[in-house]
């Protein structure tokens, strides 16, 4: 059973790399062309990555967990569960917000613009899906380079995706949006999946 959810929660983890790349292409270029389908799409997409980043998460707990690493491998996983549900709580909570303006009277969009200008109330200034995301990356980063259980590049491929998540949050709290550009354009397109199909090729690999 342990090998078969370590496969599972590897897939899971490849699963949520592929999904940062159409997150990005649904949010970016999508919704040039068709603003709405490309807006809901992305949130859908988000909402899904918190499932598959909750199996992943407990995956990478079991691994580490196993070289004597309990308590601060516990305490990641934990936060990065708790993250994964408010991610997809957030990506929920986003579409269906998006069809409920969408259906109300006035320019179509008027209510996707209401939708990004709104602070999210479910994740306002994106504190999960990127603060405590950035922290938990950065813990089982430091874990990995530690323990030697997973490619030590790995682990440093992990914090340097942390330090990206948490100048997300700092830019989208300062407003700064040349800054949300890069850090998300880097997390979301390159560094993030990079490191979640990587460490799903890791995470299926017999120990």
């Amino acid at each position: 059973m342990t090998n078969t959810f370590n496969k599972f929660g590897g897939l899971s983890a490849i699963l949520v790399g592929i999904l940062s790349i159409l997150y990005a292409v649904f949010f970016l270029v999508i919704a040039r062309q068709a603003e709405h389908i490309g807006t809901l799409g992305s949130w859908l997409i988000l909402a899904l990555s918190g499932i598959f980043s909750s199996a992943a998460y407990v995956a990478l707990y079991r691994r580490i967990a196993g070289n004597g690493q309990n308590d601060l491998a516990l305490w990641a996983m934990l936060l990065g569960v708790m993250s994964s549900f408010a991610t997809l709580q957030h990506g929920e909570y986003q579409a269906l917000l998006i069809n409920e303006l969408q259906g109300a009277p006035g320019p179509r969009r008027t209510a996707i613009e209401a939708v990004r200008s709104f602070p999210s109330q479910v994740d306002p200034a994106g504190f999960t899906a990127f603060f405590v995301v950035g922290l938990v990356a950065f813990i089982f980063g430091w874990l990995i380079v530690r323990t030697g259980t997973l490619p030590k590049n790995l682990g440093y491929l992990s914090m340097g995706n942390a330090v990206l998540l948490i100048v997300l949050f700092l830019a989208n709290v300062g407003d700064i949006q040349p800054l949300v550009l890069l850090a998300g354009g880097l997390t979301s397109v390159i560094v993030g999946p990079i490191w979640w199909i990587w460490l799903g090729v890791q995470l299926r690999k017999e120990m």
